[in-house]
């Protein structure tokens, strides 16, 4: 089987022997095919079950981590090896150092730092955030953006602070000693200004129509409206990614009163409540157990702000970017999977709780849950 080749060191494979590495040298069949620059004797065990006379690290003469698979299943032909495996690289379980992070209650709620441990982001996956525009000169953010080539979008000044709040929570840069931190550290955040307090219907579907044509993953979209709208419904039906939506922020019930874009019965849509430091209902939510899928936290929600700030904001608008950010480390974390699986992945592994029963689909997002079904449904990606 496979194994993750974020996991393990390049070049090196572990192998157990039943004989004298001398022995190993001259009469392996399978280490001439894999070849080797040296054999170091790690470990010598005494007397066992398993007849292991060495652990011995091979120095294979390649450097690329496919060589590491190869190595290893040619290695398991050998009857002279008892077992091999990749040099494993173990993670250090630590926190990033932005010194806000203790103030971002959510990422605890949401069990991202158990998350962290496996993955924390690449750049090279994309999540267009279709919504006011970005301050495109936050210490926090520019790292991390990616800004459309299309004059349509050109201008992304953010005049009102919430498109930038709403990146910050998706991607702030991680570990860079600055403010707070994303569910994603490191991503790219490539950003649609489609209004100021209003959005403009025509440049959100255009955004859209980006997004398909040139295959960026996933969406947040934190607005929303009564009205439903044919072109707004056919153009994410055209897309082939995941979409995050907010519920809305009027305490009623979506499935009596809809809110959409959340509300349309789309196979890609992921409807998003939000939740109090209490993990209640947050009082503004919009709820529904039919037609709000998942709940994030949305209370008093520290993020980035216009002008190189931070600020707390309030809103559906701010827990739908926690689930548009676990959706990113999850595709990081498992490039290959579907926009179906992602979605299944991320609704099947929230927590239930008394404060959501019965309001929302499933519970409150679980980032280390998700990431932990990911491993569980793609085993073939690790060895085992």
């Amino acid at each position: 089987m496979e194994v993750n080749m974020a996991e393990f060191e390049n070049g090196r494979v572990i192998a157990a022997i039943n004989s004298s590495v001398e022995h190993f040298k001259e009469n392996s069949e399978a280490l001439a095919k894999v070849g080797f620059d040296r054999i170091d004797i790690i470990h010598t065990p005494g007397e066992n079950d398993m007849d292991i006379e060495h652990m011995a690290l091979i120095h294979l003469p390649c450097n690329c981590p496919a060589t590491v698979n190869e190595a290893v299943a040619t290695l398991h032909t050998c009857p002279l090896v008892v077992f091999a495996e990749p040099n494993f690289v173990k993670g250090f379980h630590i926190l990033p150092n932005d010194p806000l992070l203790g103030e971002l209650y959510g990422m605890e709620v949401i069990n991202a730092p158990q998350a962290w441990d496996y993955v924390i982001g690449c750049p090279h996956v994309l999540v267009g955030v279709l919504d006011s525009g970005i301050d495109e000169t936050h210490p926090d953010l520019v790292e991390n953006l990616r800004l459309p080539n299309n004059p349509r979008f050109s201008d992304v000044r953010d005049l009102t602070g919430h498109g930038t709040h709403v990146a910050g929570t998706i991607g702030a840069v991680g570990n860079n000693n600055i403010g707070v931190v994303g569910v994603c550290w490191h991503v790219g955040l490539a950003i649609f200004k489609i209004g100021n307090d209003n959005l403009d219907l025509a440049s959100a579907i255009a955004a859209i129509q980006y997004a398909t044509t040139h295959n960026i993953p996933i969406l947040n979209c934190s607005w929303g409206g009564r009205q439903q709208s044919d072109a707004l419904r056919f153009a994410l039906q055209q897309y082939d990614g995941l979409v995050i939506a907010s519920a809305g922020n009027n305490g009623t019930n979506n499935d009596e009163i809809p809110m959409y874009p959340a509300s349309y019965r789309l196979p890609n849509i992921i409807s998003v409540a939000s939740t109090d430091i209490n993990n209640q209902i947050s009082r503004f939510s919009n709820f529904g157990q039919r037609n709000v899928h998942i709940a994030a936290p949305g209370s008093d929600i520290l993020s980035t702000e216009i002008g190189g700030q931070y600020t707390q904001k309030n809103g559906t608008s701010m827990a739908a970017p926690h689930v548009a950010g676990a959706a990113a480390l999850l595709k990081v974390f498992r490039p290959n999977l579907t926009t179906a699986e992602m979605r299944s992945i991320i609704l099947s592994t929230a927590t239930r709780t008394p404060g959501t029963e019965g309001r929302v689909s499933t519970g409150i997002l679980n980032v280390a849950a998700m990431i932990e079904e990911a491993r569980r449904l793609a085993p073939q990606l690790y060895f085992d």
